[in-house]
């Protein structure tokens, strides 16, 4: 606001002499000069903030394309005269949570008015949506010498910023009565439409509710011919008399104290805490004390020191009492009023809000001044800079806010928060919601890995995340299955959303061939998709039953842990229940050392198994070791420390077999 603040103490200098001097400048014109009309100019102010990504009925395009098109069609049919100047002003499409993130990004200039869609053709929304703070920067960038001057603002939502639009159009319109703001909101809740009404009302501007492609269009080409072509009208308005000072009141002597926010405020009327010493005695206890707004302290005449405490503010101030009749002292605070209103609809008991202390030049040392839960109440602060925290489950906001003296603000805290609850389905038809699954929510982030941060996550039935406004990955994993969703949430939002992960329940089992074929104890699936040799799913019992997403599979199933292998196809249908049954062409060995001269094998043996082209198969040191193999010609080789034997076998398909190797 220097600019603005800048203009309006020039124009009340100029001010007293104005009349008498206007027509002595009319008279000094060069002929033709007094007709010249200076130019129309238009400060385009377009949101880039996350929101923008929204979609919006009649276009399958995000907002922000909408809108840009919208621009792009306008400019050219207008017929727009030759000397109209027209800027641009972004927010939002820079930072991630910058909420000092506005950029004037054209100047007004009068030719070529198309160049204005070279920064509209690569914005990417991305970051918060300081709006109020953007309708500032756009106007201090005017001139404000004349002329027919415009703001035309193209956004989805209010300010999230801790900005107040109605109080900058207020403060805008009393530096520039003459400034228009026009205002197209895209696919906004009536309630936020009627939050921005005061905007264009309050500067003589019109209001356009868009809430499809086609509206927008029309509310652009409107808009800018209304910036263009009309001025507001002036509205001439009376200051309101100051009070006159009391003087020589009548009474008893003592004190009659009030405290005030800023020097000219009025007093305040909430209870402030009072202490009064005498002067020049710092180590005497208070003469008086009272916890009221205004009271009558009932002192001797003398020099006093006078303590005021209201909320986080504290003023000292020296009076001296007069003999005779009541003094009257009027402390200033140097303080500004911060209320804190309930964050948004939803928040949890426990969600606390902080007021942290910042330095100069920004640099908070994080020294916590206040704490307290997230209710509806008003904090009086000594005149400052300031860190506000809302931290409430998953959702953190900070706002750095600045507290002028005698201010009263809201900082929307909590405003640009909304909350998502999830829930996940098996299949479609499914009753119950999914058990067993990951959520997770992920932002885009330009410098993480793979392009995105994960910002929260639970593994409960039905969660739900508070969570700044922006564009969100939601993401629900589930085994093998997973399902995103991309949403756009903004300031306010509640929104529910069920993943169904389409999966389907395949049993599987194993057996050797054979109608008497022997039980499987032991076995080992692995799951593949089909279009690739990515695996899916493992499991090491002999029947398991897995739920996968529905699609084309091979499974392969493995008996014991050698060479009893093989594999199946299927398909699965969401909401199915197969079986799939895999038979290995394999037999059950077991190996024994035979026993000879009517006693036992005894001793240690070392066992090694090769298949029909010599490749070693199975080695063990077991004594009787049992195994499954694949059906087929192998040689069996049994060694000790002293002996050796071999023998050749072939296993068929389904047997159960037991072979015995002597040693010579």
């Amino acid at each position: 606001m220097r600019g603005i603040a800048g203009v309006l103490r020039a124009g009340l200098r100029g001010c007293a002499g104005m009349a008498a001097t206007l027509p002595a400048l009319v008279a000094a014109l060069p002929a033709g000069s007094a007709a010249a009309e200076p130019p129309a100019r238009i400060q385009i102010v377009f949101d880039g903030s996350g929101s923008m990504w929204g979609k919006i009925p009649g276009d399958s395009g995000a907002k922000y394309a909408v809108a840009r098109e919208a621009l792009r069609q306008a400019l050219p049919d207008l017929g727009l005269q030759r000397s109209t100047e027209v800027g641009l002003v972004l927010f939002g499409h820079r930072r991630r949570g910058d909420c000092g993130d506005v950029e004037q990004a054209l100047a007004p200039h009068a030719d070529d008015k198309q160049r204005l869609m070279a920064p509209l053709e690569g914005l990417n929304p991305k970051g918060r949506g300081p709006l109020a703070l953007a309708l500032v920067a756009a106007a201090d960038a005017l001139p404000g010498t004349g002329g027919r001057e415009s703001v035309l603002l193209i956004h989805d939502d209010p300010d999230n910023c801790q900005g107040d639009p109605c109080a900058a159009a207020a403060e805008l319109n009393r530096v520039r009565p003459r400034l228009a703001i026009h205002v197209v909101s895209i696919g906004m809740k009536p309630e936020d439409v009627e939050r921005m009404a005061c905007v264009p009302r309050i500067t003589g501007g019109r209001h356009f509710d868009a809430q499809d492609a086609a509206a927008v269009g029309t509310a652009v080409g409107e808009a800018l011919r209304l910036a263009s072509l009309e001025a507001p009208e002036v509205a001439i308005r009376v200051p309101r008399p100051r009070e006159a000072t009391r003087q020589n009141e009548k009474g008893p002597p003592g004190l009659r104290l009030a405290a005030v926010l800023a020097d000219g405020g009025e007093p305040l009327e909430e209870p402030v805490e009072w202490r009064v010493f005498r002067a020049g005695d710092a180590s005497a206890a208070a003469v008086a004390e009272a916890v009221e707004a205004s009271p009558r302290l009932a002192l001797a005449p003398g020099t006093y020191v006078v303590e005021a405490r209201r909320g986080l503010a504290e003023s000292r101030q020296q009076v001296e009492v007069a003999a005779g009749r009541p003094t009257r002292a009027t402390v200033v605070l140097n303080a500004g009023v911060v209320r804190l209103s309930p964050p948004f609809a939803g928040a949890s008991t426990a969600a606390v809000v902080s007021l942290e202390e910042r330095r100069e030049g920004g640099a908070g040392d994080g020294r916590v001044l206040w704490l307290g839960p997230a209710r509806d109440r008003q904090l009086v602060v000594p005149a400052g800079s300031y860190r506000l925290v809302l931290q409430d489950r998953q959702f953190r906001a900070e706002r750095t806010i600045v507290v002028p003296s005698g201010s009263r603000g809201e900082p929307p805290l909590g405003s640009g928060a909304g909350r998502i609850r999830l829930q996940a389905r098996d299949h479609a038809q499914a009753g119950q919601p999914a058990d067993l699954v990951l959520f997770r929510i992920l932002e885009d982030d330009p410098s993480a890995a793979d392009g995105r941060r994960e910002v929260a996550r639970s593994a409960t039935a039905a969660p739900q995340f508070t969570l700044p406004a922006g564009t969100y990955h939601l993401v629900a994993r589930k085994g093998a299955a997973e399902i995103r969703e991309l949403i756009a949430l903004r300031p306010g939002d509640d929104v529910s959303r069920t993943l169904v992960l389409k999966l389907a329940r395949l049993s599987l089992s194993a057996r050797l061939p054979g109608a008497t074929a022997p039980a499987v104890e032991k076995a080992t699936f692995r799951v593949f998709r089909q279009d690739g040799q990515h695996m899916v799913a493992r499991a090491a019992q002999p029947a398991p039953r897995l739920q996968l997403p529905a699609g084309r599979y091979r499974v392969e199933a493995r008996l014991g842990r050698l060479n009893a292998v093989a594999a199946r196809e299927v398909e699965l249908k969401e909401g199915g229940d197969q079986e799939l049954v895999i038979e290995p062409a394999a037999a059950l060995v077991e190996l024994k050392l035979a026993k000879q001269g009517g006693g036992a094998a005894g001793g240690d043996v070392f066992w090694e198994v090769r298949d029909g082209s010599s490749a070693v198969v199975w080695r063990t040191t077991a004594a009787e070791p049992r195994e499954f193999l694949a059906a087929g010609r192998y040689t069996i080789r049994a060694e000790s420390r002293e002996r050796r034997a071999e023998k050749d076998v072939e296993l068929r398909s389904g047997e159960t077999r037991t072979i015995e190797v002597a040693f010579e």
